[in-house]
Parts: structure tokens; C-alpha cells; sequence
């Protein structure tokens, strides 16, 4: 567990960078605490933080799949919606994004 934590400080928190000194570590450490105990929402609490479960809210599992499956619902609209013509009309630019080949 250790590791998979630290795996997941390195590289979704620090994303790569490294710590200057000692002190700006650990308040990096107590900055990665808070924002994996609160904001963070690992698929296996089905959509919930650490200290939601630790507070007692209970886990809706048919919540977290009708979730899912609405999401690949619209993703599934999003992909068809870009196979069709998106022009983009910025000032420096006027192209075709997207578009099927006639």
C-alpha cells in the first residue's frame, strides 16, 4: 500500500518534480495528506474519498455503475460528433478538424 501511495504522490501530486529542501518536502507531503484523504476519488471507493468512508457515508455501487455507463454513453456521442465537420475559426487560423474524407 505504501508504494502504490507513494507511485501516486510522485506522480499524480509532484508530477515529476522533485523537492527542494527538507521543510518545502514535508509541506508537500502534508499538501499530497489533504488532497488524497479529500479530493481525491480512487474507483475502488466507487466515487468516494478516504474520509467520506471514514465518516461513515455509505458506498452506492449501482450509483458508480450507472455513472460509468453514462459516461461511456456520452463518450460514445462525443467520438460520432467529432467524425463530423468542425471548422475551427480562429483569427489566424480557418481548418477542418475532424471531417470524413468525401
Amino acid at each position: 500500500m505504501s508504494e502504490i501511495t507513494h507511485s501516486i504522490y510522485k506522480s499524480e501530486f509532484m508530477g515529476g518534480k522533485q523537492s527542494e529542501d527538507q521543510a518545502s518536502h514535508i509541506k508537500s507531503l502534508d499538501a499530497f495528506m489533504t488532497y488524497y484523504n479529500h479530493h481525491r476519488y480512487p474507483c475502488r471507493l466507487y466515487g468516494k474519498t478516504p474520509m467520506e468512508i471514514i465518516k461513515g457515508e455509505s458506498i452506492d455501487k449501482s450509483m458508480f455503475s450507472e455513472t460509468l455507463s453514462n459516461a461511456r454513453i456520452n463518450r460514445l456521442e462525443i467520438n460520432r460528433n467529432f467524425n463530423k465537420c468542425i471548422v475551427n475559426t480562429s483569427a489566424t487560423l480557418s481548418t477542418r478538424i475532424g471531417c470524413k474524407r468525401s
